[in-house]
């Protein structure tokens, strides 16, 4: 990646928090991602797991009787998928998207910080949300559940 800002390693990981078959489908997950030649080729599939995790957790919330919206655990699910990825840096507008929504300040911080280093970049990204509105809707959801991101 040209021009990337670094990731710093969270301070603290997801992973503790989760049981073993939370861990087995994470792992798998980032597996499947890992296996994209890049964030181009990995945004449908990472957008289609999400989309997958959503429809799973509400499922299972109606038959349990939860009030718990789906947006209280996706950042902890990208938190723990982004983590295993272990990625050194941001590089594409299409990879910051996916490190906002992490529970991890330090994903959040590494994605703003590239995101804000360049104008374009900005357009950019305000362009990708506008051309995946599932993304805008989940991001939209993410903000209104856990409040604004900085800058967007």
């Amino acid at each position: 990646m040209n021009d990337g800002t670094p990731i710093q390693r969270p301070a603290q990981t997801v992973w503790e928090g989760l049981d073993e078959d939370e861990r087995g489908l994470f792992s798998s997950l980032a597996d499947l991602l890992a296996a994209e030649a890049d964030w181009t080729t990995r945004r449908p599939l990472f957008l289609k797991i999400i989309e997958k995790l959503q429809t799973a957790f509400e499922r299972n919330r109606r038959a349990a009787g939860s009030t718990l919206p789906f947006m209280a655990l996706l950042p902890s699910h990208m938190g723990a998928i982004l983590e295993r990825l272990d990625e050194a840096e941001i590089g594409s507008v299409e990879q910051a998207a996916f490190y906002l929504l992490s529970i991890h300040p330090e994903h959040q911080a590494a994605a703003d910080a590239w995101l804000q280093a360049d104008r374009r970049r900005q357009r950019d990204y305000t362009e990708f949300v506008r051309r995946n509105p599932f993304y805008g809707a989940i991001l939209g959801a993410h903000d209104r559940f856990h409040g604004e991101l900085d800058g967007f």
